[in-house]
């Protein structure tokens, strides 16, 4: 009888455990919640926890830390324990993922200077691109911008938000990542294939050697446009002049190898300035801003690292893919402006480029007939 017992309380207990370390259903991810089943799969893993309360948060965004994390649980990556003072509570991991290389991953990066200052980087909200461009990288390419998108498009390892469109477009890359959307990206990492993380290589790949997406990738023509300038400069991939903004602005970046110490891992190299015409009506298709604003044609390019010819390259290239021709000694006479700092005005078959340069920036703008 007491044989019995034991064997009857010895059951209890392990189904007690077995079934609470089992036990993922949250009060905030129903039945028919899209990633119910990869929530539950990913929390016994241990790659991410709930909150109190029994909450999952499934569409709370995700900070630049978290994801890291998510990505080392989910790959095993060694965590050396950190017997110093932490800085961060993410000190550790930061250390074990120093090796990879990835985008966003230098421990001194703890400010954000690209776009705010006193923000601090790894707590704030990582974006869907920024996602794109870890994972690129942990697959062994260095890909940035909506060429890590279309990378990750193209090797399966994410198929957009909006259902049956596999595009740059649905990809919504400015969007931030949510805690659902952070799970089901990892696991469809490791049921693609990537089995273990990736060295990212310093240089950056070659946007020539992506494989061609369907078309229709991006909400404007013009940000294809852009997109395809640059597949002829590896290394420069174009962002808004704001995360999360559209705006009549789109800047040009190109990546510094290897980061500064400061943590910087890119340097904007253009400005390019499209028209408002709000006047056009809603059915003008064309960037827009918070405020509904309708862009139209390329108005000017402001070049900030004038001295870098690739810079000036992509600025001619830009006006040349927008059916702009400049003449022959285009080239010369922007150096001529930079040397002598004079305003040139050039002609042109459709106007005149008018060129300036001012403070440590040359503008060339369009005035049209």
């Amino acid at each position: 009888m007491k044989i019995k017992l034991m064997t009857l309380i010895t059951f209890l207990t392990l189904s007690l455990f077995s079934s609470s370390a089992t036990a993922t259903t949250f009060s905030d991810v129903p039945n028919d919640h899209w990633a119910k089943g990869t929530i539950e799969r990913a929390v016994n893993q241990g790659i991410i926890k709930g909150y109190p309360g029994n909450r999952f948060a499934p569409d709370e965004h995700v900070s630049v830390a978290a994801f890291f994390t998510m990505l080392s649980r989910a790959y095993q990556v060694q965590i050396t324990p950190n017997n110093k003072k932490l800085e961060h509570w993410a000190d550790s991991i930061y250390e074990a993922i120093e090796k990879y290389q990835y985008p966003y991953s230098k421990l001194q990066q703890k400010y954000i200077n690209r776009w705010e200052s006193k923000f601090l980087y790894r707590d704030r909200p990582i974006t869907r691109t920024e996602v794109a461009e870890i994972i690129a990288g942990a697959d062994g390419v260095n890909y940035r911008g909506d060429f890590a998108v279309h990378y990750i498009l193209s090797q399966g390892y994410a198929s957009g938000k909006l259902n049956g469109q596999t595009s740059i477009l649905s990809y919504h890359g400015k969007s931030f990542l949510t805690r659902a959307e952070a799970v089901a990206f990892i696991e469809k990492l490791k049921t693609k294939g990537l089995k273990e993380l990736r060295v990212r290589p310093q240089q950056p790949s070659d946007p020539k050697k992506l494989p061609p997406l369907p078309n229709n990738q991006f909400p404007d023509p013009k940000e294809g446009v852009l997109h395809e300038v640059l597949m002829d400069y590896p290394g420069y991939y174009v962002e808004p002049l704001h995360p999360n903004v559209n705006s009549m602005f789109r800047a040009i970046q190109r990546e510094i190898i290897p980061a500064e110490k400061n943590g910087d891992d890119a340097k904007l190299e253009l400005l390019i300035l499209f028209e408002d015409l709000t006047e056009f009506g809603d059915d003008f298709h064309g960037f827009r801003n918070e405020e509904d604003v309708h862009l139209g044609g390329l108005s000017s390019i402001v070049i900030s690292d004038f001295e870098n010819d690739n810079a000036v390259l992509i600025a001619i290239d830009t006006f040349r893919r927008f059916d702009i021709e400049p003449p022959p000694r285009f080239l010369e006479i922007i150096k001529e402006v930079m040397t002598f700092k004079q305003k040139k005005v050039v002609p042109y078959d459709g106007g005149q480029f008018i060129i300036v340069y001012q403070g440590s920036q040359l503008t060339i703008s369009l005035q049209k007939k």
